[in-house]
């Protein structure tokens, strides 16, 4: 607090420069064959899934790993992310062998996150592999200089606590002997990644291949920056003998480069961005390394404070502050040969981080300033768009949707592209799974899910919407398949009574689905044959799994404004819409 008070620079003495890494172009032969040497890593994997938040701050009254990634499926954070670990697991984990996932929850989240695990039979995973560590009560609140300890404000006779930080989960991991117990499994890395980033995965087995080929203990997942962008930078600091490669805070690059090695401070270089490549707080750690250090440190990061001052003197804090500590810290805590080991994967951030963390409102706010808005409705667009991006990049022809608002957030909208981690995971498998690529094209105003291992799409033309899925020991070509229908459309809808829509500012109106199931027995559900394939379909198909709706919800005709995607110019008030396994026409009901 003292050194706080005086503004003492925890940086003195040592000198910046850019750290050891990779940065990558999607679907180049770099990107490819560094993916390529991940996936062989991809199956001696743990996953540790830093969760403690609650999604108040996001007008959302439940934990933020309940929220639907996106409402074409309504799949959740902590389904889509268990769904993608079983996906790796089948396909290059070793037979019987599970990859697990460790969760840390904090007392707000913890009996939440067990009884929707419960609930949901634990999506799929086994039980016993899936282990959560919880957070303590927090730590004294400090309302001085002094480290006086603040009473709690509705309560006198206790003391106001706070989060410690996340930086907890090293000791958790230490403690509980989680690290250990999976290092005696034949685990080989580890995993840490945030609750609400549906693009976390894009990068797994890239940084794997990095992690591999450059042999490095740490290595931090980032986007590249823009100089003075407020978002932490990796940098690598020597002072004598001594160095590290760790986060550095924004504010505090800028001064050091000008006191040091640039008098320009953090600018961009010929690539339009700054060298130093920003930090999205998702990492990957050798095991073995992490192991031995961890016993070393029982885990424990080193802790800082940051009080904000009322006066100009530093002596009166505007609320109370306290101790804290971050995950990202852990090359503090490095040793000799060990510093020489961090390194970076940098890819757009379009590709790989999109969290969702703010309140409508906050978001506009930020967008409004050049900013990410980090709300439900932009994360939801960029899953979607970061899946086009990716098809483009391998030579699928994608259109890109229109600019949109809603609720003040403006995102692209559409194509929405689900490929469900059962279908296909990372680029390398995309290309597999579409191996005529040019034969794929795919609208700007179409909605694609794809769902199934043995599923493989040879040449489609989509105009609208269509599902497919392919049940587990099934398989199934999709080849001349086009479908043009009117398709799905979001619907503005600022107040309804859901609060996954009512965040995001509008609903999925399905209007016309094309749906085709490839079953086990070797049949075929929908408008299709591997024989005779249909040329165009208009055909409606009830979507099962479509957001919940109350069932006394009315059907709204849709709503057009300045700021919304107007409805296909076909709609009218005989058009049915899809809602379970119901239809609803001119008030009537038919089931």
């Amino acid at each position: 607090l003292e050194k706080s008070r005086r503004g003492e620079n925890p940086l003195e003495g040592w000198i910046p420069s850019v750290p050891k890494g990779e940065a990558f172009e999607v679907g180049t032969d770099a990107f490819l064959r560094s993916e390529e040497l991940g996936l062989k890593e991809v199956g001696k994997c743990g996953f540790i899934l830093v969760a403690g938040g609650l999604g108040e701050r996001l007008g959302y009254g439940d934990i933020k790993i309940g929220l639907p990634t996106e409402l074409a499926t309504g799949t959740t954070y902590i389904q889509f992310y268990i769904e993608t670990i079983l996906a790796f697991q089948s396909r290059y984990a070793e037979p019987g062998k599970k990859l697990p996932l460790c969760i840390m929850t904090s007392g707000d989240t913890n009996a939440k996150t067990v009884a929707l695990l419960s609930a949901n039979n634990y999506f799929g995973m086994d039980k016993d592999q899936i282990t959560i560590v919880q957070q303590g009560q927090g730590v004294p609140a400090l309302y001085d200089n002094d480290a006086h300890i603040a009473l709690d404000t509705e309560d006198p006779y206790d003391i106001q606590m706070k989060p410690h930080g996340h930086g907890d989960i090293h000791a958790l991991l230490h403690s509980n002997g989680v690290a250990k117990a999976w290092q005696a499994k034949g685990m080989k890395w580890t995993v840490f990644f945030q609750d609400t980033n549906g693009l976390a995965f894009h990068t797994l087995a890239l940084s794997l291949g990095v992690s591999s080929k450059m042999g490095l203990i740490m290595n931090s997942i980032t986007c590249p920056r823009k100089a003075k962008q407020a978002i932490g930078a990796i940098t690598k600091l020597t002072k004598g003998d001594q160095q590290k490669t760790m986060n550095v805070e924004y504010n505090q690059l800028d001064p050091l480069l000008r006191a040091t090695v640039s008098p320009e401070g953090d600018v961009n270089d010929e690539s339009g961005f700054s060298p130093y490549p920003g930090n999205i707080n998702q990492l990957v750690f050798n095991l073995d390394s992490y192991v031995s250090i961890l016993e070393r440190t029982n885990g424990v990061m080193p802790e800082f404070v940051n009080p904000k001052y009322a006066d100009a003197e530093k002596t009166i804090f505007k609320k109370p502050t306290r101790l804290e500590c971050m995950m990202q810290d852990f090359p503090t805590v490095l040793q000799g040969a060990e510093t020489e080991k961090v390194g970076f994967t940098s890819l757009a951030s379009e590709l790989c981080f999109s969290p969702v963390k703010n309140a409508t409102a906050d978001g506009v706010a930020l967008q409004a300033k050049g900013t990410h808005p980090g709300v439900a409705a932009s994360g939801e667009a960029d899953q979607s768009s970061s899946v086009a991006r990716i098809l483009r990049s391998i030579g699928c022809q994608v259109e890109e949707g229109s600019k949109v608002t809603f609720n003040g957030i403006t995102v692209t909208s559409g194509p929405d592209c689900v490929l469900k981690p059962s279908f296909a995971a990372c680029a390398t498998e995309f290309k597999k799974k579409f191996p005529n690529l040019s034969a794929v094209k795919i609208s700007g105003r179409s909605s694609l899910v794809l769902s199934g291992q043995g599923l493989t799409i040879e040449s489609l033309d989509l105009d609208g919407a269509v599902v497919i899925e392919c049940e587990e020991g099934a398989s199934g070509v999709i080849r001349n398949l086009s479908v043009k229908n009117k398709g799905w459309w979001k619907q503005p809808d600022a107040s309804s009574d859901v609060e996954v829509i009512r965040m995001r500012g509008y609903d999925m109106r399905r209007l016309e689905t094309e749906k085709i199931v490839f079953k086990k027995d070797g049949s075929i559900d929908g408008n299709y044959s591997m024989e005779t394939t249909p040329k165009e379909s208009a055909r409606t198909v009830p979507e099962v799994s479509a957001p919940v709706v109350p069932k006394e919800a009315a059907v709204a005709e849709p709503v057009i404004s300045k700021s919304a995607p107007a409805p296909p110019a076909d709609l009218t008030k005989s058009a049915p819409e899809e809602k379970g396994d119901e239809q609803f026409c001119n008030g009537c009901t038919i089931l």
